[in-house]
């Protein structure tokens, strides 16, 4: 708690936990205006996650989602879906709710624009940067000069052929289950035989 008036960032401001998925301890509340925003925030995420809290400028641009399926040089981006939160999500982040109810909330749409593009690269260049293997999502939202920043990376996410975000946008380029299971089965058995010396 006293590292919280050590924050010299501008507002608005975004705290989220150090070390969860899914959104957890993301909600409407994230975005913060005022110092006594911020005190609220990091306190209950303090005492209600029991963890360390990041603190960092809010992006207000467009969030996406990056596929990436492959290890090293042989990794490629799967395809791009830009978040969109509906009228009845929480607003401000894609939050633990939203996403758990991403069905009713949530809408992910494929884009092939300029920004999008900037994502795509920046994901990959993340990808290769952090050594992550055999598929995953870089997830990424624009500052106000809509350049897209890195939020975090997921290198083990979900696989719920229908509630999680990797098959969603798979499904939204026309990449079938099964093929997405199967890249990565072949990314791994790859890697895996590489480090072995090739032996079958």
């Amino acid at each position: 708690p006293k590292d919280i008036s050590k924050v010299k960032l501008s507002f608005p401001l975004f705290a989220k936990p150090v070390a969860e998925g899914t959104g957890k301890g993301i909600n409407a509340a994230s975005k913060i205006t005022s110092q006594k925003e911020l005190e609220w925030v990091c306190r209950w995420l303090l005492e209600a996650l029991r963890q360390p809290v990041i603190v960092e400028t809010y992006l207000p641009g467009r969030e996406f989602t990056v596929g990436i399926a492959g290890t090293g040089k042989d990794a490629v981006a799967l395809g791009v879906a830009e978040v969109f939160l509906g009228n009845h999500a929480e607003q401000n982040a894609y939050s633990y709710v939203n996403k758990e109810r991403c069905e009713e909330l949530v809408e992910y749409r494929p884009v092939d624009d300029a920004e999008a593009m900037k994502a795509v690269e920046f994901a990959l260049a993340v990808w290769h940067s952090l050594g992550c293997r055999d598929a995953g999502r870089i997830d990424l939202r624009s500052d106000g000069g809509a350049l897209p920043n890195f939020m975090e990376v997921n290198p083990l996410s979900g696989l719920h052929p229908i509630h999680s975000d990797l098959p969603i946008l798979c499904s939204l380029k026309g990449i079938a289950y099964h093929h997405l299971i199967g890249m990565i089965m072949d990314s791994a058995w790859k890697r895996c035989n590489n480090a072995l010396g090739g032996a079958s």
